[in-house]
């Protein structure tokens, strides 16, 4: 009893890195561990939940008897067990201490989370997709493996099961109290981390985007963009952000499920961090190989794209430059005047002059963007700049060779990206 309750007391102790490096300094981490090899069940699960939080974004020195020790734990009876040891395990692993060797992540963690994704229990619901989120993020390795255990169905299912309007659905009785509203911010959390895992697994891989579009994803993400929970709808950009990556599925399934028109409300969205998001978005669909170019530009959006632009937030800024610069893209005349009559070329001139350089990347590409065509385009262009202040601009932007804040070397790009 006197060790579970200081291992629970250790878990409340690690909010920062600080706390965790003196306590692991006081000699804990090896106490806890020698905790799992007890019999005493509520014990083990106190001390695991100790190590995740000591082990969180910060490296802890661990045995591989432990590590095995840990794993074990994903195979045990106890879903919620399973959980802290998956947990455990990915914090783990995102700090590097498992051996570059072992495939224990992808053959026992994974697959025991995305199982876990199954378990009708409200609390395993909720934190299950975050932590499948966390181990496959920026991971290409790991998102493979997600894709073969068919992690992104699962969340599409898991995603199905909290949709319903009502309260006597299979897993209601599992997800709160009837009657208090804690039923539906469950499954608004579940909602949104479900959203956050599906945007993690279809980062990279088109394989895993077109099982996303095929698990009927889409109507769960307009739906969270269209939330009244400022998380969920963030949660819903980021996953549109990483299926709007494909060239087929914005020609084809994004149009068909017409998400342009639930973005463009977000640009006028109470969050400055939401209108951000949803302008990230934009900034994709915006390319010169979607339809919805035209229908962005008679939205109305490029006039918050421009007032974006003008932002002192750093991220609206960015995004809202990055989707006028799409929107360019190949553009003929008549749209690039359209742009450049909200936009105007003393506020481009300004942008070309930004401290921020990315901006002035951005600012580039827009001049590129204008510029390309016929010579009637051209002529536009120096008519509304004058033709030695362009001059003027450009050299001194190719002469500029700036130090970066790590050292490095800076020079202009101008490239079209996904955002």
């Amino acid at each position: 009893m006197i060790a579970e309750f200081t291992a629970a007391i250790v878990s409340k102790c690690c909010d920062t890195r600080g706390e965790q490096t003196r306590l692991k300094e006081a000699g804990v981490v090896q106490p806890l561990v020698d905790i799992l090899h007890s019999n005493c069940i509520k014990a083990q699960e106190t001390s695991l939940e100790a190590l995740t939080s000591l082990c969180h974004e910060n490296p802890t020195n661990t045995a591989q008897s432990t590590l095995n020790t840990i794993l074990e734990f994903t195979k045990g009876k106890c879903s919620k067990m399973r959980l802290i040891a998956c947990t455990c395990l990915t914090n783990l692993y995102r700090t590097g201490v498992f051996p570059e060797s072992s495939n224990d992540i992808i053959i026992i963690v994974l697959p025991a989370l995305v199982k876990l994704l199954q378990e009708p229990t409200g609390d395993i619901q909720e934190q299950a997709p975050l932590i499948l989120a966390d181990l496959i993020k920026d991971s290409q390795e790991m998102q493979n493996a997600a894709f073969e255990a068919d992690a992104i169905a699962r969340l599409a299912e898991l995603l199905a099961s909290v949709s319903t309007t009502g309260e006597n659905d299979c897993y209601t009785h599992q997800l709160g109290i009837p009657g208090t509203g804690s039923i539906a911010k469950r499954k608004e959390k579940i909602k949104e981390n479900s959203l956050i895992a599906i945007a993690a697994a279809t980062l990279i891989k088109e394989e895993c985007r077109t099982q996303a579009i095929e698990a009927k994803i889409l109507p769960h993400v307009i739906s969270g963009i269209n939330s009244d929970r400022l998380n969920v709808r963030l949660a819903a950009c980021q996953c549109a952000k990483s299926l709007s990556r494909s060239v087929a599925h914005l020609r084809t399934s994004f149009i068909d499920a017409n998400v342009a028109p639930s973005l463009v409300k977000l640009l006028h969205d109470e969050s400055i961090t939401v209108q951000a998001a949803a302008c990230g978005v934009l900034c994709n669909l915006a390319l010169e190989f979607s339809p919805m170019k035209t229908s962005l530009i008679e939205s109305g959006a490029i006039e918050k794209f421009v007032e974006f632009s003008k932002s002192d937030n750093p991220s609206l800024k960015i995004n809202g430059v990055w989707a006028i610069n799409n929107i360019l893209f190949k553009a003929d005349l008549k749209a690039k005047k359209s742009v450049m009559d909200i936009l105007t070329f003393d506020s481009l001139l300004e942008l070309l002059h930004d401290i921020n350089k990315t901006i002035q990347e951005k600012a580039l590409d827009i001049v590129r963007n204008l510029v390309y065509g016929a010579q009637e385009d051209v002529d536009w262009v120096y008519r509304n700049i004058g033709k030695d202040d362009l001059l003027d601009v450009i050299e001194s932007k190719l002469q500029a060779m700036d130090t970066d804040d790590d050292g490095g070397l800076y020079t202009s790009s101008v490239k079209l990206y996904y955002s």
